[in-house]
């Protein structure tokens, strides 16, 4: 239900944390279980361009998993075991049709304790992660292990650790060891102080240690890699009443090597960044907001020795539109790909890619409790040219029989390529026309 969730808070997805889950022993001690039934699934599509460039492509997906948490609440320790089998489908097509049936499941032991004021939190197993509010970095399942420390006064302390292998993957895979991807860091952040809701600093490291291009062992290219990830996230409290401020900065360094031979190795340097505002008014019934999304793009044209585009394996961000949106994710075939992906998929990232400015507007409106709509007018200026975007959004949502969510929505693209065609030789040249996608994207959530 992250669409839902971006959709009314601006791109931002804050979800409820595992050990939070716990209840509170002085309202309900002793041993107890929760249980429930989560399925849902999103289809998108998308048609336009030229047939060189692939655009006409769609992807599916439903999920349907049953989570279960086993804990004890006590004055003490609060304990708990998390236990979630779920089962996923897709199919997409680009060129060829593929479908795939994925096994998987998020097994977490979680341990919390108050400790003269200060809360200890311990995590281990595998589940799904959010690194960031906004996921401009990380989205998905991995192993992994944390733990924090949380004041009351609003200041907290996390360390994480996550092994992460290429999206939908089955557990009977080949051995993690062959393209498992290692992250590791933490966060400073602090609530409601002062005049914010919430600032945060973070800092990560992404290492790739024996990663296999192709996704297949001990054959391709052999690439290795160690990135840094160090950023910050604030909000500020509200201000004329209904308005407040978001702001995202990533600066991204590292290097990776790569060989086809043990004697001939390459080395590839990365200093990018990422910079996010967003100036937005929640009303009671009018949301309005207004956007932008920079990053660093690669200033050549070909691959060098500087590699300077910024991308993430695991960037999902929902901001500008989200997944409705062809300018954020720019889903074509193309020599140097985009930064943020749409589907899960097994590739490395690419800083190859030539950057994006993005800047938009958001409008929406609640009319019922359950009806909401929203309209999205997007810049942007990338490697594919000067485009205009206008997305229609319609959410509905109820909490009668469980929690129910649903999103369709179309997008409209113009892109102005801003170039030339050689004919034969100079002057003979021609204008590049202009083209159009069209892109559609459908989300829907169920939760018992």
């Amino acid at each position: 239900m992250d669409d839902d969730r971006a959709n009314r808070n601006f791109g931002r997805v804050v979800v409820t944390e595992r050990n939070q889950t716990i209840p509170n022993a002085a309202e309900k001690p002793g041993f107890g279980l929760q249980t429930g039934i989560i399925t849902g699934g999103k289809f998108q599509s998308q048609k336009g361009g030229l047939d060189s460039e692939k655009a006409n492509r769609y992807y599916t997906q439903g999920i349907l998993t049953t989570p279960s948490l086993f804990y004890y609440a006590g004055q003490g320790w609060n304990l708990g075991i998390l236990l979630a089998p779920r089962v996923g489908v897709s199919e997409g097509r680009i060129i060829d049709k593929e479908v795939r049936t994925i096994y998987d499941s998020e097994i977490t032991a979680l341990a919390s304790k108050d400790i003269s004021g200060i809360q200890l939190a311990l995590e281990v197993g595998r589940g799904f992660n959010r690194l960031d509010r906004f996921g401009f970095f990380f989205v998905g399942m991995a192993n992994y292990g944390s733990v924090s420390f949380s004041h009351s006064s609003g200041i907290r302390i996390t360390g994480i650790q996550l092994n992460v292998k290429p999206e939908w993957e089955n557990w009977s895979a080949p051995p993690w060891s062959g393209y498992r991807r290692e992250i590791y860091g933490g966060i400073l952040g602090s609530e409601k102080i002062l005049f914010w809701e919430e600032f945060r600093f973070f800092h990560y490291v992404y290492n790739d240690p024996n990663h296999n291009t192709n996704g297949e062992i001990l054959s391709g290219q052999r690439v290795s890699g160690r990135y840094s990830y160090s950023g910050m996230e604030f909000q500020s409290r509200k201000f004329w009443e209904t308005w407040a401020v978001d702001l995202v900065g990533i600066r991204l360094l590292g290097e990776s090597k790569s060989s086809s031979s043990p004697w001939l190795e390459k080395q590839t340097a990365t200093n990018s960044y990422l910079g996010y505002m967003s100036l937005h008014s929640k009303g009671e019934k009018l949301s309005l907001g207004f956007a932008g999304l920079v990053t660093k793009k690669d200033e050549k044209d070909r691959v060098d020795s500087n590699s300077n585009g910024y991308a993430s394996s695991f960037a999902e961000p929902r901001v500008l539109g989200g997944y409705s949106s062809f300018l954020l994710y720019q889903s074509l075939d193309l020599v140097n790909p985009p930064g943020f992906r749409d589907v899960p998929s097994k590739d490395n990232p690419n800083f190859e890619n030539k950057g994006n400015r993005i800047y938009g507007i958001q409008m929406g409106f609640d009319w019922y409790s359950w009806f909401r709509t929203d309209i999205f007018l997007n810049r942007s200026d990338s490697l594919l040219g000067k485009g205009n975007e206008v997305i229609g959004k319609l959410s509905f949502s109820s909490n009668d029989y469980g929690k129910l969510f649903a999103q369709m929505s179309a997008s409209y693209t113009i892109m102005d390529p801003n170039g030339t065609r050689v004919l034969i030789t100079e002057p003979f040249t021609e204008e590049l026309p202009k083209k159009e996608y069209v892109r559609f994207y459908v989300s829907l959530g169920i939760q018992f």
